[in-house]
């Protein structure tokens, strides 16, 4: 089987132009920010708002070529469907999950013998639907959540298909659908394409001229947010997804204040610590010391922050946070350590840096939403840094 590959899109060439410069903070010509893919390093792919790379995630979804399904009175449709891995950087994709609605009924989920994509790849799966007892008219809506990992991380995102199955008579079946003219995700540009089932006997067999038969996927972000592929799933957040270029502004952290802003490193992680900040030449992006009483450096209590304490970075919609120095740090009323998985912060939250002195140095979140997308997070270091304390 032939398979098309889309090509990507959502991103200027000029931003991946200026993406090559580690520094590189902002497009030197359209003036957006550089919002790298957490597999930069691998794939050089950058992402938009949504968080999605188009270099690592490229799901094509077909109706397999030369399929018969056998429909009888009052019987169901067989939907052969094929699912191809169209990256071009020999990076895996995982289904996670497949979902199929009828009409109005309610989503069920199918059970898949397999989960991996390898990149050029494809598997086949077959989903039933249910009786199709008339003529006219049948809505059948297929969703599946597909996952890239990298080391440590992952990203998952959910992409869907409308068909509308209309029954003529005599038997044939026409799949109408739209579908995305400019790439999944990439636009809002529709097409119709039609696809006919010719009926042979009490078989139908898919025309598509020995080809298989690409079904238009758009992202289901609504559908992301409502059943937890993405974004908050429980508390005052629950539906909410923090952008991928969500403006982080940092309080209390005297002379060495970082400017507001998306996050812009290569690796798409801002890294926390006792080691010298960036702007100081050193590698982590905001510097954390102890203070004491009269608001200096308190150089004993500091050594107990690790050079590297704390990272955080978005993933999945949400802030998230891999504790790397060895004391771990508790986060709200529990302690994580090196060893614990990924944390995720929500609104409120607050840090605590070393866990046997919770009161020496802390850091409180705060976000903002806005029609379920978290555009802003606040960063408030507590003690704050008096103004002219010495370092």
């Amino acid at each position: 089987m032939t398979l098309p590959v889309a090509n990507p899109g959502g991103i200027q060439p000029c931003c991946y132009q200026h993406a090559l410069a580690a520094d590189a903070v902002f497009c030197g010509e359209c003036g957006k920010p550089i919002l790298r893919c957490m597999a930069f390093e691998e794939c050089g792919g950058l992402v938009s708002d949504d968080g999605c790379c188009n270099v690592c995630v490229r799901p094509q979804l077909y109706l397999d070529k030369d399929a018969v399904t056998e429909v009888k009175t009052g019987g169901v449709l067989v939907l052969p469907l094929v699912f191809y891995n169209a990256s071009g950087i020999g990076r895996p994709l995982f289904i996670t999950d497949v979902w199929i609605r009828e009409g109005e009924s309610p989503r069920r989920r199918i059970e898949l013998p397999w989960k991996r994509l390898d990149a050029g790849g494809s598997n086949r799966l077959n989903v039933q639907t249910g009786a199709m007892e008339r003529q006219g008219r049948h809505g059948i809506e297929i969703t599946f959540a597909a996952a890239t990992n990298y080391f440590m991380r992952e990203e998952r995102f959910a992409f869907t298909s409308s068909l509308s199955l209309e029954v003529e008579q005599g038997g044939s079946l026409v799949i109408n659908q739209t579908i995305n003219a400019s790439g999944v995700g990439a636009g809002s540009d529709t097409v119709y394409a039609p696809i006919r089932l010719e009926t042979q006997g009490e078989t139908r067999k898919a025309a598509v001229g020995g080809q298989a038969a690409e079904l238009g996927l758009q992202r289901a972000d609504n559908f992301e947010a409502a059943h937890g592929v993405r974004g908050y799933t429980d508390g005052p957040l629950k539906g909410s997804v923090v952008n991928r270029g969500a403006r982080i502004v940092w309080k209390g952290f005297g002379a060495d204040e970082p400017v507001p802003g998306a996050i812009t490193t290569r690796d798409s992680i801002i890294a926390i610590g006792r080691g010298k900040s960036i702007r100081a030449g050193g590698d982590n992006f905001v510097q954390l010391l102890t203070l004491d009483s009269n608001g200096v450096v308190d150089e004993q209590l500091s050594q107990a922050i690790s050079r590297r304490h704390l990272e955080l970075f978005i993933q999945g919609g949400r802030l998230c946070a891999r504790v790397t120095g060895q004391s771990g740090v508790f986060i709200g009323e529990n302690k994580h350590g090196a060893d614990d998985a990924l944390a995720v912060i929500g609104n409120g939250d607050v840090i605590r840096i070393l866990p046997k002195f919770p009161d020496a140095l802390a850091l409180q979140v705060r976000m903002r939403a806005n029609y379920g997308h978290i555009e802003e997070i606040t960063i408030t270091r507590v003690p704050a840094i008096p103004e002219g304390a010495q370092r």
